[in-house]
Order: C-alpha cells, then structure tokens, then sequence
C-alpha cells in the first residue's frame, strides 16, 4: 500500500478516534445530568410519599370527623324530638290548666254571686230583727 493511502487511513481514524472522544465526554456529560437528574427524582418520590403519607393521614383524620359529625346529628336530632315532644306535653298541660282556670273562675263567680245573695239575706234578716226588737222594746 502506498504511504499516502496509509497516511490518509491514519488521518481518517485519527479524525474518527476525535469524534469518538468528543461523543464519550458529550455521554459522560450526558450521564452526569441523568445521574443528578436520577436523584432529583429520588428526592422527588421521597417527598410524595411523604405527602402521600401526609394525605392519608388526612384522610383518616376527615373519616373520623365525619363519623363524629354524624353521631352529632343523630344526637342533635333525638334532642329535637324530645323537645317536641316536652312542648307537646307542656302546651297538653296549658291548655288542661286554662280549663281548669276556667272552671275555678266560673266557680268564683258563683261563690261571689252566693256571697252577695247572703249577704242581702244576712242584711235583711238584720233588718227585720231590728225591727222587731224595736216594736217589741228592746
């Protein structure tokens, strides 16, 4: 082989051997981002399982205030039917007693009515002693 074709072989590889070593530091370069990269996504799936942790914790926490507010409601609600039902029994109880005012009322009157019926009677009975006392002198 001529020496010329054997220094352009040489020129060739040695061109190629170049590019080879420019593409090994630009992978190098490559597979040092990927590695930072690699740990950034590390750190990144620590913290959301952290947070995924963090909301199922949550999560627990909204099911038990939830279970709470729902005995509240069933509380809060048999206090409501048992204060109709007082009502109920305290209105029963008003309007008995309104009747039984109405009654002793009515009853007052006609003791008042009576009253002054003997009370005449007691002043006409005076009456009529008085004057016998007088015709008869004493």
């Amino acid at each position: 082989m001529d020496k010329q074709v054997e220094q352009q072989i040489l020129s060739s590889l040695m061109q190629i051997q170049g590019t080879l070593d420019e593409h090994s530091n630009i992978l190098n370069e490559h597979s040092k981002i990927l590695n930072e990269h690699s740990e950034i996504l590390k750190e990144h799936s620590k913290l959301l399982k952290e947070h995924s942790n963090i909301l199922e914790s949550h999560d627990a926490k909204l099911q038990s205030h939830s279970d709470m507010l729902k005995e509240h409601g069933r509380m809060l609600s048999s206090l409501r039917t048992g204060q109709e039902e007082l009502k109920a029994e305290i209105d029963g109880m008003k309007l008995e007693n309104a009747k039984e005012f109405g009654e002793i009322k009515s009853r007052i009157s006609i003791v008042e009515a009576q009253n002054d019926a003997l009370k005449d009677e007691t002043w006409q009975n005076k009456i009529e002693i008085y004057r016998f006392k007088k015709l008869f002198g004493f």
